[in-house]
């Protein structure tokens, strides 16, 4: 909306010519809501305050301001001296005396979250959802946070399609059910906790099956729909460059999640340790670099048909959060042949996407009530065993070795070689091998040496009876 101006920005000199007054040009924009908000100490950016609602503008969309407003008044002769003399009146060095104004601070509270729709918006918390109108919002929003759609609450208790999807790639068992939920939630919930910063990695259930990767499942369908009310960048995961200085340049300031889809089998999550904890450098072509806190940066989502490879120990444990998509769906049977649509296009019923909505917005309830909820493993362990020690050696273990006996380990040694000559392993690689093999069967290795003779012994760890889903971090 432009303002009715009170005096104008422009004067009548003695001889009637006219002259644009800077300050008072810089005043109409600031008073229609154009100012700075600051990144860095020699970094800032224009934006557009309209109703409490803020966005990125540009000296573009501020001449073209300033020259509807003066044809919509009729004022002919300014409007021409402005267009004669626009660069210099409105350019890089005199914008910087528009006021400065703090960032938006509309990020979730750590208790809470929000859905921000065109008519109203949505307090979650975990004790349900409360609707409010926006006359009860008391601060200033991203325009982008805006879903593009009415929020309607929906009386209608019936499953909606994307959540019987979401049962359908759990398994259809509510505990891994449960877990994918508070995945869902842990994503949409616009609030970093230091303790609780982790990628969320995704597999497919039957990952390299027989050599082969499987596609399909619904992976990516996910990273999709979160799209759909937050702000998503999706990345090819296989042409992530290591040093490349522009990496970061598509995430900006209100970016929420960040999908790196189907990584490089040779990608360590060793290379997101920095924006995963620590925060996200961003340096754009021809514009200065700045920097997103942890607190304010984006979370990770990252989808593989392999292990995702790491440093080991608990450093690499605690920055990741693993899940396996079941193969309920292929290439041949997708979604849309079995809802007989597609998700998220304008077929889409309003009564899906209202139950979509509100199906997201338990997902934050359920994160916010239970914390991020493992799921057993189907069959990523012994996939991740694989890689790190070989086909055949996993093989040999459950074939020939104990657990809770002594072994000679001279002897197990030569006994592998004999079943496979063709492997060629050393002493120090064996052991390497063992200690894998106990780590991923709740073990642990023993040592000793009695005269010439070196023994092992694959220790169980006595536990209760385990749940088939655990709570992580709460």
């Amino acid at each position: 909306m432009i303002l009715e101006r009170e005096t104008p920005f422009w004067r009548n000199d003695d001889k009637g010519n006219i002259k644009i007054v800077n300050s008072e040009l810089l005043k109409f924009l600031a008073d229609n809501g154009f100012v700075r908000i600051k990144l860095a100490d020699a970094n800032h950016i224009l934006v557009k305050n309209n109703n409490n609602r803020i966005r990125i503008t540009s000296e573009a969309e501020m001449i073209a301001f300033v020259g509807d407003y003066l044809k919509k008044i009729k004022e002919n002769k300014v409007y021409e001296m402005f267009v004669s003399s626009v660069g210099n009146l409105i350019n890089n060095k005199k914008l910087s005396f528009l006021p400065v104004d703090e960032l938006p601070r509309d990020r979730d509270r750590k208790d809470s979250g929000i859905f921000y729709y065109q008519n109203c918006y949505s307090v979650i918390s975990e004790d349900g959802i409360e609707v409010k109108e926006y006359s009860e919002l008391p601060y200033v929003i991203w325009e982008s946070r805006i879903i593009k759609h009415d929020y309607v609450q929906d009386k209608d208790k019936s499953i909606g399609q994307f959540q019987q999807f979401c049962f359908n790639i759990s398994k259809k068992d509510e505990n891994r059910f449960l877990s994918l939920k508070t995945i869902l939630g842990y994503l949409l919930h616009r609030c970093k906790i230091k303790d609780e910063a982790k990628a969320i990695i995704l597999y497919d259930e039957n990952m390299v099956l027989n050599d082969k990767t499987n596609g399909g499942t619904g992976k990516t369908l996910l990273s999709i729909a979160l799209s759909k009310v937050r702000d998503l960048e999706l990345f090819d995961g296989k042409s992530i460059k290591n040093d490349s200085w522009f990496k970061n340049q598509r995430i900006n300031l209100t970016t929420d999640i960040i999908t790196y889809d189907d990584l490089n089998k040779t990608t360590s999550l060793e290379l997101f340790y920095s924006m995963i904890t620590t925060g996200v450098e961003v340096e754009k072509k021809r514009k200065d670099a700045f920097y997103i806190k942890h607190e304010d940066s984006p979370k990770i989502i990252i989808t593989s048909n392999y292990p995702v490879k790491g440093p080991g120990g608990s450093s690499d444990l605690r920055r990741r959060f693993e899940f396996e998509v079941a193969n309920y769906y292929d290439e041949e049977f997708t979604p849309e042949k079995e809802f007989g649509n597609m998700f998220f296009n304008e077929d889409w019923g309003i009564e899906e996407w209202q139950k979509f909505y509100h199906f997201l917005m338990e997902c934050l309830t359920s994160y916010l009530k239970y914390g991020l909820v493992k799921a057993t493993p189907i069959n990523y362990n012994q996939k991740k065993l694989e890689m790190n020690t070989s086909k055949e050696f996993l093989e040999f273990a459950d074939d020939f070795l104990d657990f809770n006996f002594w072994d000679d380990k001279r002897e197990a040694e030569a006994l592998f070689k004999e079943c496979y000559p063709e492997e060629t392993i050393s002493p120090h690689r064996f052991n390497k091998w063992l200690k894998e093999y106990c780590f991923e069967n709740d073990a642990e290795l023993e040592t000793k040496s009695t005269g010439s003779n070196y023994l092992f012994k694959m220790t169980k760890n006595v536990k209760g009876d385990e749940e088939d889903c655990v709570q992580s971090n709460k």
